[in-house]
């Protein structure tokens, strides 16, 4: 059987390309997808505060005019990053076939693969989208391959809290607020985790402000801790708890969480609701196979099939180009939690 002939080159593309992955990845919901053309990334980044108005001033008649200041902000460029994986499938899929599987079997089993290969790749735009908000950069340490891109998110917007039962919460967050707000930012996201929101609900102070002097001991629904949080301070929890597995080492696997468990990371969000956007491109694998199109801009992950004569192999490659831009990294500010 010849696993070449078997699928189309361009209903595999056509695959990978509109692949529906159903987790729900809060990447998206802060850093949504797009796709141009371009290698690299290129977008404006504030350097300034972006809310704050400045004052004008007075004077007297017959004067000039003093001049006024636009916010600074600087054109950043990055280097669009390749995620790629392949398998080797014809082995595997030659005993599937030589123990009874037919040709539409055989379809299935490939295109299982692909998933797989796909979601992978989508599996590492995750977490660098999770790593900006958590430290403010995306660092690089694997496949031989060491860099850094830091994306210039203030080192005091970075700080400590303490959730623990007795201390003061609703302190804390309102100093919070208060830091954001003389940089010009309003924090309206909260990300963070299950284990930050039990010491919330947990707290003595929060559980007196939402149920009186008598509320000390009652363990708070999550419903009545968001609407505390929005109605004092504004902005709505996100908790997300989601694990994925990566290779370590001697290619052992082992899972990891996108956000750490004790991160409480206040947004200052874009006027979309956004933290930014997730800036795909096209690889070369897309290239090879036609020309950009208006079609094809909403695709992000191109899969390609091709033999190898010696040793003897058919592999699969899932590919993508991606890099996240923060056109306002100053309005992230990234907390560690001390719980107990």
């Amino acid at each position: 059987m010849d696993l070449l002939k078997l699928i189309d080159p361009k209903d595999l593309i056509d695959f990978s390309q509109n692949f529906s992955i159903t987790r729900n990845y809060l990447g998206d919901k802060l850093f949504p997808d797009q796709k141009t053309q371009n290698l690299k990334a290129e977008f404006l980044r504030l350097t300034d505060g972006l809310m704050l108005p400045t004052m004008a001033l007075v004077h007297g008649f017959d004067t000039e005019a003093h001049i006024g200041q636009r916010p600074t902000a600087e054109k950043v460029q990055l280097e669009k990053m390749f995620i790629k994986e392949k398998i080797n499938q014809s082995e595997r899929v030659q005993l599937f076939f030589d123990n009874g599987g037919d040709e539409n079997s055989v379809v299935r089993f490939v295109f299982d693969d692909v998933a797989r290969l796909c979601e992978s790749v989508k599996t590492r735009t995750e977490v660098m989208k999770c790593d900006v908000l958590q430290s403010g950069k995306i660092t690089i340490k694997e496949n031989g391959l060491t860099m850094e891109v830091d994306y210039g998110v203030p080192k005091g917007n970075a700080g400590t809290l303490d959730f623990t039962d007795d201390a003061d919460v609703l302190g804390q967050l309102q100093t919070l607020i208060d830091k954001a707000a003389d940089a010009g930012q309003h924090i309206t996201q909260v990300v963070t985790t299950s284990k930050v929101m039990t010491a919330l609900r947990k707290n003595t102070g929060v559980q007196k402000a939402v149920l009186g002097v008598n509320g000390e001991g009652v363990f708070l629904s999550n419903t009545q801790l968001q609407s505390l949080m929005q109605g004092q301070f504004g902005f709505t929890l996100n908790v997300y708890d989601e694990r994925y597995r990566y290779e370590g080492a001697k290619g052992v696997l082992a899972s990891k969480r996108y956000i750490d468990e004790d991160k409480f990371i206040g947004i200052s969000t874009l006027p979309n609701g956004t933290a930014g956007v997730g800036l795909w491109g096209t690889t070369p694998e897309e290239l090879a196979a036609g020309p950009f199109t208006e079609k094809n801009a909403s695709q992000f992950i191109t899969a390609v099939r091709w033999a190898e004569p010696d040793p003897v192999a058919v592999w699969t490659k899932a590919a993508g180009l991606f890099i996240p831009a923060v056109p306002n990294p100053s309005g992230i500010f990234p907390q560690t939690v001390t719980l107990a």
